[in-house]
């Protein structure tokens, strides 16, 4: 297993679930509303559940889409140039989302990349909405909506965007998140940092020889730059990302 492929799986530890509001009864009334919607029929279906920490649910036409020829399915088979930036792309996705869970019923995942289908590597355009949290509003089940993209001609680069269909806002999860060691300057980390483990704005100041106007308009770059309204939302998305190790 690579650095990448353990972010990922690390990621999925990140949500402490209620266990109470997570039962096999609502898991299957869940699976129940898709398998048995018209309007989802012929779909490219598949559930992932983010407390198991595996896919829960595969359409029969997903299975058919992505079995290798005159083979069994078992796992959708991303083409080998294009892992790295999809495994970058979920950390990213799973960084967001995890730090915005609160907004994140609003939020889906649109992106491109090549995967075997039936036997022959082809670019395919997946949909990951959310279907379910636990009672603490963590992510618990995601839907995937796939099928071929309409344009296989190169070049061929894994596109991913994540749409908040509330405030129509679009951006790249990657661009914006995975670059997580640019997002802060040493000193705003530095301050972040001490915030986290409880000083307040003037023993920071006297802490690091500089004004509290200074501290404070640290403070402010931080929580602009992490799109938050507090220090304890902008601490969490910190540890979120890995920037702040206790």
């Amino acid at each position: 297993m690579n650095t990448l492929e353990k972010e990922y799986r690390n990621l999925l530890e990140y949500q402490k679930f209620d266990e109470s509001s997570i039962g096999d009864e609502i898991l299957k009334t869940n699976i129940d509303q898709i398998s048995n919607s018209a309007f989802l029929k012929g779909c490219a279906l598949s559930v992932f559940d983010v407390y198991r920490k595996k896919h829960v649910y595969e359409s029969e036409y997903h299975k058919e889409l992505f079995k290798e020829t005159d083979k069994e399915y078992s796992e959708v088979k991303v083409h080998p140039d294009d892992y790295e930036a999809l495994l970058k792309n979920g950390i990213a996705t799973f960084k967001h989302l995890f730090s915005y869970n609160t907004n994140a019923k609003y939020n889906k995942v649109i992106r491109e990349y090549r995967a075997l289908v039936r036997g022959k590597y082809q670019r395919v355009i997946e949909q990951i909405t959310i279907l379910a949290f636990d009672k603490m509003g963590n992510i618990w089940l995601s839907l995937s909506i796939v099928d071929i993209a309409p344009n296989q001609a190169p070049p061929y680069i894994v596109n991913s965007k994540i749409a908040n269909f509330k405030t129509g806002e679009v951006f790249s999860p990657v661009d914006k998140y995975y670059d997580k060691d640019m997002i802060l300057s040493a000193r705003e980390l530095e301050i972040l940092k001490l915030i986290s483990a409880g000083q307040l704005s003037k023993e920071i100041s006297d802490k690091l020889h500089i004004s509290v106007n200074t501290v404070n308009t640290h403070r402010q770059n931080i929580l602009k730059k992490f799109n938050v309204d507090t220090s304890i939302e902008a601490i969490r998305y910190a540890e979120n990302l890995g920037l702040i190790d206790y």
